[in-house]
């Protein structure tokens, strides 16, 4: 591309992005997007002033965000080009240098059909894949488009090569597209699916025969007509030899004798390229298709329904883009039928239809000769498991008794099928595919059964080893939990459902201090409403079966989450739990009871209840005197009975007292090293130090709290940090960098959903902002 052409191109971007936010591209922009166009690669863009890693992951990500948000379109390094290209109103009119061959007309032989759609909507990244291995300077001469049934793989194909024929027809290979003298498509497609179902293909091209005539047809002076194979072989690779030929096979998967074609195309001629459809992955230089990500698939909901006059509201649009999973076929066969008038209920009903037209055009072939085996059952089982499933899990679930060489093959031919996903050891499918794997599996409900039991059993066991650990600790093992965690969901909910209690209650144990923990460093609304759900169901399940130790230990795991939400409604029924849980405490351990008063004490100091806190404080140390403990578990409970102690002082604005008291406790918690006792208590001394105006003090342990805390993924204490921090800074008179920590902590409180402290931080943001 010469520089005239380049100019031109970052003008069309300078005016889209001008248009959109009413600024130019600055200059470090621009001299990244010349860059991009002479053909750099990311790692070689560079702009004085600033080093290679700031160029390249905040000014180029930054650079394609701004494109994209101005043209609409995804814009990544390997696409800009392309897309400038065609969003200029004239890219192909750009005057040829005196080294450059003149744009005339040139007859090109093709037997292409016509485009399923008039705008090309989406896929940008892999039609640039696919026309770069197109091109000569590619050594690829075999190429595969692979993906299920309706994901686009035709629909991308023709679309490169009508770009490839408008391209040769006016001989413009000098921009980069690649050009043919003939392009040739060929067809096993046994049906389409159109808005109004299954149309059958009149003549589907199935066999070599078929390929060869088809050749014949388009090459000039071929005449394969009364001669043996092996010449008809001859002439046509001779034939090619002398033209640049773009063949396309398409449905690969439904051709009669695959490795004869195969064979064929990869005897062809250097000449060739040959671009393959196929449902099934092969081992060629693939273009993988998926499904459309969310905004594609909206952008084709959107413009499908304005093409048909098809009113949809956004939120339909947001439930049929669901129900289709972003496969294209299944969204055009959507919008037609609503075009038709039928209701979109009727019209979802028809998608997930286990005999409807959209799963048999994209399931049925692939599907149907699997039945009976065993990938037909790991397929089955798969569906269970909303997030990728460790093949252990999807083995010992689906399979359990088959060996594993033959496990290994049946998840080979899935995934060759493009019904399974592989990423690492974990097995994933398309939404699509699992809505018709779920109609599968229920078909057969005997299986379904011994899936779900096993299911059960396994994340039992897998879930054990995280049992007994402590939620109140930086140093808990958590590892591969958050991976597993919608798929055990899936298990514990069919475990109530099904009644499933001593299963329910030994899933509880395992995951207690995981559910809690996690309140602290993600949305409390996400694992708490967990925890208050599961609750819910094991508390009455317990009562009735008179399992009051289980009673009184689930009802104060729920008053504790309840004591910490602080809502005055949480607080009443913690305060309801939390009697019923003293009443039964006889039922319990000394270490539970003690554990109970604690908490007790806890919620008191949340009501403002001092004196009642104190005296539930005071019951709790004499339980402690009275409880045999081990000498780190004993130093343990004390830091927690000391820890609240300061905070009653503090309240009640007895500062020195309180300051003697956290030092106390501070001492025992570096005495048993442990660090997140330690830096709560730490955040208490700078607050104490803020009030006694010992500024450089609080700043030191504020700061170092801080660090620690976001080192360690705690939101809570970070959020907690950073108002703390925001009170310093009024109290240095700094308001506007106290508005910014206010601001910081109150963004934290609403990742974790803490209703009652982004209530307090946006009232003392409104008293800030008053001030200034």
């Amino acid at each position: 591309m010469n520089e005239e052409q380049i100019s031109t191109l970052i003008e069309v971007a300078n005016n889209l992005v001008l248009s959109h936010t009413d600024e130019p591209l600055n200059d470090v922009q621009r001299s990244i997007l010349e860059q991009v166009l002479q053909g750099k690669r990311l790692r070689e863009i560079q702009y004085t002033g600033y080093t290679e890693g700031t160029v390249q992951r905040i000014f180029c990500p930054k650079l394609w965000n701004l494109l994209s948000a101005a043209t609409g379109q995804r814009i990544r390094i390997n696409t800009v080009t392309a897309t400038l290209q065609r969003l200029s109103n004239a890219p192909l009119e750009v005057v040829s240098s005196p080294y450059e061959p003149p744009i005339t007309n040139k007859k090109v032989r093709y037997n292409l059909p016509a485009r399923s759609c008039s705008t090309f909507v989406g896929r940008e990244e892999e039609i640039i894949r696919l026309l770069e291995l197109l091109s000569y300077e590619h050594p690829a001469h075999l190429i595969s488009v692979d993906g299920i049934g309706g994901v686009g793989k035709t629909t991308l194909v023709l679309e490169a090569a009508y770009r490839c024929l408008q391209a040769s027809e006016r001989q413009e290979s000098f921009l980069g597209m690649p050009t043919f003298d003939t392009i040739i498509f060929t067809s096993a497609k046994e049906y389409y699916l159109i808005h109004s179902g299954l149309l059958q293909s009149l003549a589907p091209k199935r066999t070599l025969q078929d390929i060869f005539r088809q050749i014949a047809r388009q090459v000039d002076e071929l005449d394969i007509t009364g001669v043996s194979f092996e010449e008809q072989l001859d002439l046509i690779k001779e034939a090619l030899s002398h033209q640049r030929t773009l063949l396309i096979v398409d449905n690969l998967e439904t051709v009669e004798n695959q490795q004869d074609v195969l064979a064929f195309l990869h005897e062809l001629p250097p000449t060739v390229k040959a671009v393959i459809t196929t449902r099934e992955q092969i081992v060629f230089v693939p273009v993988r298709l998926t499904s459309m990500p969310e905004s594609d698939a909206l952008r084709l909901i959107q413009y499908e329904a304005q093409e048909k006059g098809v009113s949809l509201s956004e939120k339909d649009s947001q439930t049929l883009c669901k129900s289709t999973g972003g496969i294209p076929v299944a969204i055009n066969y959507s919008i037609g039928q609503l075009a038709n008038g039928y209701p979109i209920q009727e019209v979802l009903g028809k998608i997930s239809d286990l005999r409807g037209d959209v799963a048999r055009f994209c399931f049925e072939n692939s599907v149907k000769p699997l039945t009976g085996k065993a990938a037909h059952k790991l397929l089955m089982a798969l569906a269970l498991f909303p997030m990728p499933a460790l093949q252990d899990a999807l083995v010992q679930v689906a399979v359990p008794d088959v060996n594993i060489c033959a496990i290994n093959a049946d998840l080979a031919r899935l995934r060759s099928l493009s019904l399974v996903r592989q990423e690492n050891n974990r097995y994933s499918m398309l939404p699509l595919t699992r809505e018709y794997a779920l109609a599968e599996l229920q078909a057969y409900p005997d299986f379904e059964w011994e899936v779900r039991e096993r299911s059960i059993h396994w994340y039992l066991n897998f879930s054990a080893t995280y049992a007994g650990q402590d939620a109140q600790s930086w140093q808990g093992q958590f590892d591969g939990l958050e991976e597993e965690w919608q798929n055990l969901q899936v298990v514990i909910e069919w475990c109530m459902v099904q009644g499933r209690y001593a299963q329910m209650w030994q899933f509880w144990q395992n995951l207690e201090a995981y559910t809690h923990a996690m309140g602290r460093k993600e949305s409390r609304l996400r694992y708490w409403g967990d925890r208050l759900m599961w609750t819910t169901w094991l508390i009455p399940a317990s009562e009735q079966r008179g399992d009051w130790p289980v009673t009184a230990k689930v009802m104060s795991d729920r008053a504790v989450t309840l004591t910490s939400l602080g809502r005055l409604e949480h607080l009443a029924e913690a305060d309801e739990l939390y009697s019923k849980a003293w009443e039964l405490r006889h039922h319990q351990t000394p270490v539970f009871r003690l554990c109970l008063a604690r908490n007790i004490a806890v919620l008191r100091i949340q009501q403002q209840n001092f004196d009642v806190a104190q005296t539930w404080l005071n019951q709790a140390r004499e339980l402690l005197e009275q409880t045999e403990l081990g000498e780190e578990e004993r130093s343990r409970q004390l830091v927690q009975l000391q820890y609240y102690q300061g905070e009653i002082l503090f309240k009640t604005r007895q500062y020195e007292q309180a300051k003697i008291t956290f030092h106390q406790t501070l001492e025992l918690a570096q005495k048993i090293q442990w660090i997140r006792a330690i830096f709560c208590t730490q955040n208490w001394l700078a607050e104490i130090a803020i009030r006694q105006e010992k500024l450089d003090e609080a700043e030191r342990l504020l700061k170092e709290g801080l660090r620690v805390a976001e080192a360690n993924q705690d939101k809570i204490r970070t959020a907690f940090c950073q108002r703390s921090l925001s009170a310093l800074s009024i109290a240095k008179g700094q308001l506007l960098d106290a508005k910014e920590w206010s601001s910081k902590a109150l963004d934290n409180f609403e990742k974790l959903g803490m209703s009652k402290e982004i209530d307090e931080t946006q009232n003392w943001l409104r008293t800030l902002d008053a001030d200034t």
